[in-house]
């Protein structure tokens, strides 16, 4: 971990991720980084830095690691601070999670309390698992996607990239879920689900054009 982080995100997800970083070896926090919030704005003592603008204007090497889980916002975030070469995005992960030795984690993984990443699964670029988040054996998370609390990936899964997969959510062994989805608070996913989608319920269906309406996933 290089000594100077920055959190990007000062709301209660960037402020839980501090307390991580804060635990972490040779690791000194800078402060947060937040387009949203005024600078000088302390929370949980540590002060708003500035936004990215602000990052710009540093003249040595820095750390960002991010406290923000909207999928979308991470990778733009990401897209923009990775054409500074002082910037790097180190791997964060709690010191009661338990991760295989044998997972891959791409940079800027976020891995917060008591989450399990089983053999051979692999996490993409900026990928964040929140609280008790499991990952079974051999399954696949895309760059940027967020795991909520409480979701149970089971083994051989293939999650695509900027995926949001939510609290308690319950993903059947061998299922494909596309780029761009959304799976909600408690949903059971016994289908793939196609790009873009948003699923819903037990067993979990898709989201119909018309709105409120619901179809059953293919």
């Amino acid at each position: 971990m290089p000594g100077a982080v920055i959190v990007y995100g000062a709301g209660g997800l960037g402020r839980e991720v501090l307390q991580i970083v804060r635990a972490m070896p040779n690791a000194r926090v800078l402060g947060y980084a937040d387009d949203g919030v005024p600078p000088g704005t302390e929370r949980n003592g540590a002060r708003v830095l500035g936004g990215a603008e602000y990052l710009d204007t540093l003249d040595g090497p820095f750390s960002v690691v991010m406290g923000i889980s909207d999928p979308n916002v991470k990778r733009g975030i990401f897209d923009r601070l990775s054409r500074n070469p002082l910037v790097s995005f180190p791997n964060v992960l709690h010191p009661r999670a338990m991760v295989s030795e044998y997972a891959s984690l791409g940079r800027g993984v976020v891995i917060t309390q008591s989450c399990i990443v089983s053999v051979d699964a692999s996490l993409g670029v900026g990928v964040f698992l929140n609280m008790g988040a499991i990952v079974g054996h051999d399954s696949t998370i895309g760059d940027f996607s967020s795991v909520m609390p409480l979701a149970a990936i089971s083994g051989n899964v293939k999650i695509g990239e900027r995926c949001l997969i939510g609290a308690q959510s319950v993903i059947l062994q061998g299922t494909a879920v596309g780029d761009g989805c959304t799976v909600g608070m408690g949903a059971v996913v016994i289908r793939d689900v196609p790009d873009g989608t948003t699923v819903m319920g037990n067993p979990a269906v898709a989201k119909s054009g018309r709105e409120g309406a619901m179809t059953p996933c293919p």
